[in-house]
């Protein structure tokens, strides 16, 4: 045996691991330091998180420490550690941004989500932001290059061999301590409250584990026998009644301010012949501010909604999400599978359902004939609800790309009122029931800093020391909820006047995002929204009951005795089950990754053709304008056009101006004999969401200018 060639090797490697110390250890930990002081947003809380948990600390040093060794394999050794310390400052960076403008920090998922990012930047960063955000880009570019041209190779024959070592030595180190921290409970694996769970387990665990942590890890206890055992315990005749729960509380107003009248129930109703019209209707960032504590305002912001949360069946909703993510409380109403059991931050709009189709109460629903409408007024590409809706069994779509001419808010978003003629067009679509899943936007952030109204209808006459600094934010706010509020009473009177049973269920997706606690609210949880069961028939007695975002829609059904559906009938039988959440879990594995046992082995699920708009957009005719000797356009008369209408020639975009529904000017096109002509819907991202049927026209040469 050579004992010198190994103790060289072994000498070697310990000259290595104090060279990785040097270049590594210590760098590592200053950007853990900067990362976390981004996160906390302060300069001082890192020190005492540092302090108080110098295991999860020394953990989340050696996870960045693994990630600079890399820089060992590379000839530009000091090059490769500026680029991925500049990435790692980049998560802290982009996480204390996303801080600014929502409550939940920065996931892997989010990176998912920059198409959407992308179309609503113009909501949340001035122009100037924008450009200091490119020059900083710009600027670490710069220095990139100027450090990849000087600095020197620093490698020699066999440190590749030792890098190896010593990369594969600390990937080991932190596969291994990962595992051991999450057994102790000195890591969690799922963060009920995201932000929390990122300040307690530290940013670079937290982002790391979105990434791989996601979807729904197979349950130990996933079998056949299993999903027969809850199908079977389901198959009964489930109940068709529901139990009243205590009443929830209810902010008291002093002097109820003159409203627009909400419509009373009606006393002697006609029997519905089959199930009834229902609509969803999901509010952006919609809840009751008078349960902020120490908060007081001129008059009550949201009077129609709390009337008809006093006299209709109403309690709270637990949501998952807070500040941002309306897709995932949209996810759980839908589907009836809770968010829990999928990775932190995670949105399965973005992973699992861009490919999978899943059970929903849109094709429940459907299944009883009714037609499944979904409705939102913004970009319809934002969270891929385009493509995602025909997964979850909607047969149509109309974002805001279908809805002609709107008013907006002062930081531009629509105002929810164009729902309203939206609702009533999706309803007389069809001769039969129909189910309408509409999502507003008007309440959505970034909230202002400074004052946007001039004349606002509702003032901030008292507010708790805690949200001084939000003062125009929420004043803003409480704003848009009190148009919000009129919306609603403007959209019942209408369907009050309607002549088939119609349920309307209302209810908040998420909070908006202001630094709420629990201590600041009457309710005590900053996971709680409310919703309401409307209906312009008699519905009985209100009954009050506190649920889950993911069993409303069970709960809804459960009243007018339905029980199409697996997850349904689960949630209508199964909600008192001391293994509720665990066989939800197999089931929501089952149907999502696993073998589709609950389905015999076959998903009984088909991705719908989803038509866009209600109204189909179509061209009459074209004609070729040319009244100057150097300009010519084209005008194209046809119907329901909006200003996202946009014309192809000859499958070449073209500069289109809307003039009215009926008509669109066209310049910027190639003369041709032959033009081919069809009408695209194009959002903010410009990507088109559909086309009309084109139509070809011949044009002489001569009808165009001559040179």
């Amino acid at each position: 045996m050579n004992i010198s060639k190994y103790r060289t090797i072994f000498q070697n490697l310990l000259i290595q691991l104090r060279l990785f110390a040097a270049e590594c250890l210590l760098p590592a930990a200053l950007l853990n330091l900067c990362i976390e002081a981004f996160s906390r947003e302060s300069v001082i809380l890192p020190f005492f998180y540092l302090f108080r948990s110098p295991l999860v600390f020394c953990y989340n040093t050696l996870l960045i420490c693994a990630t600079l060794s890399v820089s060992f394999f590379f000839v530009r050794r000091r090059f490769v550690r500026f680029f991925l310390s500049a990435l790692w400052i980049a998560v802290g960076f982009t996480d204390f941004v996303l801080l600014q403008f929502r409550t939940t920090p920065f996931t892997a998922v989010d990176l998912l989500l920059l198409d959407s990012a992308f179309s609503i930047m113009r909501h949340y960063l001035s122009v100037f932001q924008i450009i200091l955000i490119v020059l900083a880009v710009l600027f670490v570019i710069a220095v990139g290059v100027f450090l990849f041209l000087r600095t020197k190779k620093e490698t020699t024959g066999t440190s590749r061999i030792y890098a190896g070592l010593v990369f594969g030595l600390f990937l080991l180190a932190s596969i291994f301590s990962t595992r051991l921290f999450v057994s102790c409970g000195i890591l969690e694996r799922n963060f009920g409250n995201l932000a929390q769970g990122f300040h307690t387990n530290g940013l670079p665990y937290c982002f790391f584990s979105s990434i791989f942590n996601t979807g729904i890890s197979k349950p130990v206890s996933y079998s056949e026998d299993e999903i027969d055992r809850i199908i079977s315990s389901i198959t009964g005749s489930p109940s068709a009644t529901s139990t009243p729960s205590a009443d929830t509380v209810t902010p008291p107003v002093s002097t109820p301010p003159a409203t627009t009248p909400v419509p009373e129930p009606a006393l002697t109703p006609e029997p519905a012949a089959g199930p009834p019209n229902f609509i969803f209707l999901q509010l952006e960032s919609f809840f009751d501010p008078l349960y902020i504590t120490g908060a007081a305002f001129s008059e009550d912001p949201v009077p129609n909604f709390r009337r008809m949360k006093e006299q209709y069946s109403s309690g709270f909703l637990r949501v998952p999400s807070i500040g941002a993510g309306t897709a995932n409380t949209e996810f759980e109403l839908l589907t009836g599978i809770n968010l829990d059991f999928f990775g932190p931050g995670e949105y399965p709009y973005k992973t699992v359902l861009k490919d999978t189709v899943c059970e929903s109460i849109a094709y429940n629903l459907s299944a009883l004939g009714l037609t499944a409408h979904a409705i939102h007024n913004n970009d319809g590409t934002f969270y891929g609800r385009n493509t995602v809706f025909s997964r979850l069994g909607f047969h149509t779509f109309t974002p805001i790309e279908y809805m002609g001419t709107y008013r907006t808010t002062p930081l531009g978003w629509a105002k929810d009122e164009i729902l309203t003629p939206q609702i009533l067009k999706a309803l007389s679509s069809t001769d039969g029931r129909d189910f309408i899943y509409a999502i507003s936007v008007q309440g959505h952030g970034a909230y202002p800093e400074e004052a946007v109204i001039e004349n606002p209808a509702i003032t901030i006459t008292s507010l708790p020391e805690e949200l001084s600094d939000s003062y125009y934010g929420l004043l803003y706010y409480v704003n848009q909820l009190y148009e919000m509020d009129r919306f609603i009473a403007q959209l019942t009177a209408s369907l009050e006047a309607y002549e088939e049973e119609i349920v309307l269920v209302l209810y908040g997706d998420h909070l908006p995002a202001f630094p709420f606690t629990e201590e600041l609210l009457a309710n005590g949880s900053v996971y709680e929204t409310e919703y309401v069961i409307w209906s312009n028939h008699s519905s009985g007695e209100p009954v009050r009951k506190d649920l889950e975002a993911y069993a409303l829609s069970a709960h809804v059904l459960d009243c007018y005795d339905i029980h199409e559906g697996l997850f349904t009938r689960f949630h209508q039988t199964r909600a008192d089950s001391e293994t509720y959440l665990a066989d939800m879990e197999l089931l929501a594995y089952d149907v999502l990754y696993g073998a589709s046992e609950s389905y015999d082995g076959e998903i009984p699920y088909q991705e719908t053709e989803l038509q866009f708009g209600i109204e189909p957009i179509t061209i009459r005719k074209a004609l070729i304008q040319n009244n100057l000797e150097d300009y010519f356009c084209l005008f194209v008369n046809g119907d329901h056009f909006t200003p996202y209408s946009i014309a192809y020639i000859n499958d070449k975009k073209c500069t289109t101006t809307y003039i009215n529904s009926q008509l669109l000017s066209v310049t910027g096109f190639k003369p041709a004999e032959s033009l081919t002509i069809s009408i695209a819907q194009v959002g903010t991202d410009s990507h088109p969401l559909s086309f009309s049927e084109p139509i070809t026209i011949s044009v002489p040469m001569d009808a165009y200018p001559q040179d």
